[in-house]
């Protein structure tokens, strides 16, 4: 079983500060998180990155918030007392967000990405989730062949909008 700490807010986070929920993944391009960062400052508002792993299932969480979660695999060796790509993607973001001149944090999520990120927006009263691109390639066509786009699920079951950011493109 591994655990997830709840993370504190990057710079001061004034409560009533509106909030703009991002979708992110280990290796989400920076200009997807440079984007929506620099669109949150456009609005007046604070950065919560939120990334949902789908290969784990939580099993609860403590008082505090701590999420303890197992791999939704059960032959998934799980020894370790973190998830490495949570700190790996903090430290993504970091780089990414070094500079900028807004309030952002980081929440762990387990399960759905769609799901988790509605849950998010609710709680934070989001003004919009944004989400990047679907993955490249044979992996990102058989994720939507299979189930979809995480934005798809989103479109069709938010009040909120709904923003796709693309990456940077090379010759830009």
């Amino acid at each position: 079983m591994t655990t997830s700490l709840p993370r504190a807010w990057h710079g001061t986070h004034l409560p009533g500060t509106p909030v703009v929920v991002l979708g992110v993944t280990p290796g989400l391009p920076a200009s997807v998180v440079r984007a929506a960062a620099d669109l949150s400052v456009r609005m007046g508002a604070d950065l919560v990155c939120v990334w949902a792993d789908p290969s784990r299932v939580a099993v609860g969480q403590d008082d505090d918030g701590t999420l303890r979660s197992v791999p939704l695999d059960p032959d998934a060796v799980d020894e370790d007392a973190v998830v490495p790509e949570e700190e790996r993607t903090i430290d993504e973001l970091e780089h990414a967000l070094a500079g900028r001149s807004l309030a952002w944090r980081f929440v762990y999520a387990v399960g759905d990405p769609a799901r988790a990120l509605d849950e998010v927006a609710h709680r934070t009263d989001a003004l919009l989730i944004a989400v990047g691109p679907r993955r490249p390639g044979l992996a990102g066509w058989m994720d939507r062949l299979v189930g979809g786009t995480v934005a798809g699920h989103l479109v069709h079951t938010q009040h909120r909008p709904v923003l796709v950011v693309p990456p940077a493109r090379p010759d830009a």
